[in-house]
């Protein structure tokens, strides 16, 4: 059973989602997930907030565990996130709220010095 952590560390620019939807779907494969879109649709997510509401680097982590495979994205802005009800037509706002509902658990570590992850987990 593979149980390292998969680290990459991204640029706050657009194209860092792209990159770590990959980086993402080439860990879950390496797990033996048959179901690694989930994980990369909610990685995207989260990486793009930290790209939209962030200034520094980004850092994707895929933490394997017994009964699931924890994902956590790694940003330096101490800006709260929670989930919002937009309306339908809005063009954005829906990142965190697909987390929750798509997620089976979520939540956000403030970091020490400052940041904070941004994680969810999904089924292994």
């Amino acid at each position: 059973m593979h149980n390292t952590i998969d680290r990459i560390e991204l640029p706050p620019r657009p194209s860092s989602a792209g990159d770590a939807r990959r980086f993402v779907d080439r860990a879950l494969a390496r797990l033996g997930i048959a179901d690694r879109e989930t994980g990369t649709l909610l990685t995207s997510e989260l990486v793009t907030n930290a790209v939209l509401y962030s200034d520094g680097g980004i850092v994707v982590e895929v933490h394997p565990q017994e009964t699931s495979v924890r994902i956590s994205v790694r940003d330096e802005s101490a800006r709260p996130v929670r989930p919002r009800d937009v309306a339908p037509e809005a063009t954005s706002g829906r990142g965190m709220s697909i987390v929750r509902r798509m997620a089976t658990d979520w939540g956000v570590d403030e970091l020490p010095g400052g940041g904070k992850s941004v994680w969810f987990e999904v089924p292994r």
